[in-house]
C-alpha cells in the first residue's frame, strides 16, 4: 500500500468534523483514489483516527461495526436510523466543500514541512509546475499528465523524469478525481 496515499486518507478522516460522517466515496474523491482502497486503508490503518466518522454511502458502517461506532456516535450526537443499520446521511453528512478546504489546508501544512523535492527537470518545467502551485513531488500526483503537458515550458522529457521518480518511490500517478 502506498504510504503517501494512506497518510492522505487518514488526514482526510481527521478533518471530518465531530458529529458528522463522510462516505468512503467522499474520501476517495478528495484523495484521488477509489472507495474500495479507502475501505482497505480504514480497515488496516484507522486505529488512531476517528474511524467512526467514515461510513458507506447509505450511512451504514457495515461489517458488524455499528456496535464499535455506537459509543462514539452517542458521544457526538450521531443518531442511528430506525432500521438500526447506521445513520441518516441527510442528518449527519459532512459539508464536502468545507471538508475539502480543511483537507487542503492540512495537506499544505504537512507538505510545507515534509514534502519530497522535485527531481531535476529543468528550470522552465520547474517554473511551469510552480505556476500551478506544484513545488513538491506529492503535489505532482494531484494533476493528470495531460494537464502538466499543457503547461508552457513543461514537456515530455520533464514528464518522463517525474514518472521515473514516482516509479522509483513506488508511488502511483492516479488520474485526478473530477471536480464536484
Amino acid at each position: 500500500m502506498d504510504d503517501y496515499l494512506v497518510d492522505r486518507v487518514l488526514l482526510a478522516v481527521e478533518q471530518i468534523p465531530r458529529g458528522r460522517v463522510a462516505a468512503y466515496g467522499d474520501l476517495a474523491r478528495l484523495t484521488g483514489t477509489s472507495p474500495r482502497r479507502v475501505g482497505t486503508i480504514m480497515r488496516l490503518y484507522s486505529r488512531d483516527v476517528p474511524y467512526w466518522r467514515v461510513v458507506g454511502v447509505s450511512g451504514d458502517p457495515g461489517g458488524g461495526l455499528l456496535e464499535h461506532f455506537r459509543p462514539h456516535w452517542e458521544d457526538e450526537g450521531i443518531t442511528v436510523k430506525p432500521n438500526g443499520l447506521g445513520c441518516r446521511m441527510a442528518d449527519h453528512h459532512a459539508d464536502l466543500d468545507a471538508l475539502d478546504r480543511a483537507y487542503r489546508r492540512g495537506l499544505d501544512a504537512v507538505l510545507a514541512n515534509h514534502g519530497t523535492p522535485l527531481p531535476s527537470i529543468g528550470a522552465p518545467a520547474t517554473r511551469a509546475l510552480a505556476s500551478i502551485g506544484v513545488t513538491t513531488l506529492e503535489r505532482v500526483i494531484e494533476h493528470p499528465e495531460s494537464e502538466l503537458l499543457g503547461l508552457h515550458g513543461f514537456g515530455p522529457k520533464a514528464l518522463a523524469l517525474l514518472a521515473d521518480e514516482l516509479d522509483r518511490l513506488g508511488w502511483t500517478w492516479p488520474a485526478r478525481a473530477p471536480a464536484r
